[in-house]
């Protein structure tokens, strides 16, 4: 039978032990915490965040909406008393899948990388089919305009006989699956290959906006990117493109900067981030809007602001997205980057869809166009872990047509300065359940397990609290119970 002295013992023990071991792993389970999000989430061959990276789980779609051009026999008949009239059309959905391949370990804390994507088509998702007709201006047409923009007028007339010889007029019909994956083709492109002193190589036989990407392991370009081995915030981060560390453009926009959007380290509040497209060969800024749930799980929402795509009119540092001064006819008015020098010189200019955000110049000369906030660029972020929680990333390309003197195929809209919208994607993505448990589980391991220590240290206090208690009442059980003098004294008095 456990005696009452070691009962004490026993609850003073386990009580002082649990005291300290709780006080102590609340203290420091914070730091142990972030070592265990770094053992998580560091980009290894062993982590978990490894196979999310490397092939993206969660179920992704691409969708197209086409600006079909509704009054062509208008235009060409020359009056210049009406505004380019557009339908959008779609969306037309594609399933699409990630997977990083030819991947090399570096020695500093990064990995080499190539980016491949496969487009599926998906008809019960979309609103028309492949084969629809879509009308709008001719793309090389357009670019010739815009290349031979500094050349004299006598150059410019002879190609204007030669584009004449090849073309009608400066409008193009092709179905939907021409426009995107199949390409479309044309005379100009074989000739523009044996002209000499072409700013741009012509790399394509066909024109098409995806053309030669679906199942390209190289189009997009080789990555760079940090795996937080050696700093964990930089995690995602892309440290250079195609081999280089900065791209063509001039200055901070050259810099090559920012998440390619799957691997984010933990942010904790950030007021901006950054996410590099190869597609616009820089990146983009987004702003912090306010917290959102997703799934259950609080998160920060980031989106595009009138600072996203400035020129400088506003925000100076953006001016690097012009040639020249925002003063220069070749840098338009806020809302639209210029990025004919990712684009092969065509003079291809992104906006958010409908031109949200933009500058009112490029509406006024369009109707069809009804841009709402739902159509902005935002992402979606849990702060702690880094996980992105939703995207929906959402461009339009644009075409600048500009009436260039010699050259009447490309002078038919009646505008002479019009920024045409092609077509506007949008790529979504939200967490499914099962990817954000994986972040459940992560918080949990955050705020639950202090929780579990405050618990056990105030157990501790109870235990010990107890083990003094029966203690004391001991000590003064024994004292009542004993005389006031000793036995034997008390024998020898009488």
């Amino acid at each position: 039978m456990v005696t009452t002295g070691l009962k004490s013992g026993l609850l003073m023990g386990f009580g002082a032990a649990a005291v300290v071991v709780g006080a102590v792993m609340a203290v420091f389970w914070p730091p142990i915490f972030i070592t265990q999000l770094q053992r998580m989430m560091v980009l290894t061959n062993e982590s978990m965040s490894f196979e999310i990276w490397r092939e993206t789980p969660i179920p992704m779609y691409l969708e197209f909406f086409f600006f079909n051009i509704t009054n062509v026999d208008e235009m060409k008949s020359g009056n210049k008393d009406i505004k380019l009239k557009v339908e959008q059309v779609g969306p037309y959905v594609f399933r699409e899948s990630h997977i990083k391949t030819n991947l090399t370990w570096n020695d500093n804390s990064t990995i080499t990388f190539y980016n491949q994507r496969h487009w599926y088509f998906e008809e019960h998702k979309s609103v028309g089919s492949l084969s629809d007709v879509i009308t709008s201006v001719n793309p090389i047409v357009v670019t010739v305009g815009y290349v031979m923009r500094h050349r004299s007028f006598e150059l410019r007339a002879a190609l204007d006989f030669i584009l004449r010889g090849v073309h009608e007029n400066m409008f193009l019909s092709a179905n939907v699956s021409s426009w995107i994956f199949d390409g479309i083709e044309d005379p100009i492109l074989s000739l523009a290959a044996d002209l000499p002193d072409l700013p741009f190589v012509v790399p394509y036989d066909k024109f098409g906006w995806f053309y030669g990407r679906n199942g390209s392991i190289e189009f997009d370009g080789s990555f760079n990117m940090n795996t937080g081995a050696g700093d964990f915030s930089q995690l995602g981060n892309v440290e250079q493109w195609r081999y280089s560390n900065r791209t063509d453009y001039r200055d901070e926009c050259g810099a090559v900067r920012g998440s390619t959007g799957e691997l984010w380290a933990p942010e904790y509040g950030q007021e901006v981030v950054y996410v590099f497209s190869s597609d616009l060969c820089s990146f983009i800024q987004l702003s912090k809007v306010g917290d959102v749930t997703v799934q259950g799980i609080d998160g920060v929402r980031y989106a595009a602001n009138a600072t996203t795509f400035d020129n400088g009119h506003h925000y100076p540092h953006m001016a690097c997205f012009c040639d020249g001064p925002v003063s220069d006819p070749d840098c338009l008015p806020p809302g639209a980057l210029n990025v004919s020098q990712c684009r092969f010189g065509a003079p291809a200019f992104v906006s958010l869809p409908h031109f949200l955000l933009a500058d009112p110049y490029y509406p006024s000369k369009i109707e069809g166009l009804n841009a709402t906030e739902d159509m902005n660029f935002g992402l979606t972020l849990e702060m702690f872990t880094g996980m992105p929680l939703g995207v929906s990333a959402q461009l339009q390309i644009n075409l600048l047509v500009r009436h260039y003197g010699g050259l009447t195929i490309n002078n038919q809209l009646p505008d002479n300065d019009t920024l045409v919208p092609m077509f506007w994607f949008r790529q979504e993505m939200e967490t499914t359940e099962e990817y954000a448990g994986v972040a459940r589980f992560a918080l949990r391991m955050r705020y639950w397990i202090p929780y579990a220590f405050y618990a056990l240290t105030a157990i501790g206090v109870a235990l010990l609290g107890t083990g003094i208690a029966v203690l004391l009442l001991k000590l003064l059980k024994s004292s009542e119970s004993s005389p006031i003098l000793p036995e034997e004294e008390n024998t020898a008095r009488d």
